[in-house]
């Protein structure tokens, strides 16, 4: 009963991934600040490619590693230069530049980036088929 009243809910949850392209875009991120793994999961296409910052090319599991690694708290921080370009009713590009902050295991970091994400609508969804990060000087 209770699984029943969670997937009821569930169904009728906003879904993100099915609404615009800049709403997909929000929580794509809020997934990656908050270490969400199951919606990283529903995000990244099982196509996905990520280039980091070091130029180094990574697939879906590498980048869901990398952003909910135990031990990582972030500090809320804000995307400036904030882009989103439809291109066409199912593609897109979301692009920015961020300053993240916090501590990895009690460390302290700060990373400054650009960063470009393409998104694709597959099946009705927004999914995130490209992410690449160009590593900029620290602030």
């Amino acid at each position: 009963m209770i699984a029943l009243a969670a997937l009821l809910l569930a169904a009728a949850a906003p879904d993100a991934q099915r609404g615009t392209l800049a709403e997909a875009a929000r929580a794509f991120d809020d997934a990656q600040f908050h270490h969400d793994r199951a919606a990283l999961e529903r995000f990244l296409a099982p196509d996905f490619l990520f280039v980091t910052g070091k130029g180094e090319a990574l697939g879906r599991d590498g980048f869901i590693a990398g952003a909910t690694t135990p031990g990582e708290v972030l500090e809320p921080f804000v995307i400036t230069h904030h882009r989103v370009e439809p291109q066409g009713a199912d593609g897109g590009v979301v692009s920015g530049e961020g300053i993240e902050r916090g501590t990895q295991d009690g460390k302290p970091f700060v990373s400054h980036f650009r960063y470009v994400d393409a998104f694709a609508r597959r099946h009705g969804r927004w999914v995130v088929v490209y992410t690449q990060v160009t590593s900029l000087p620290r602030p």
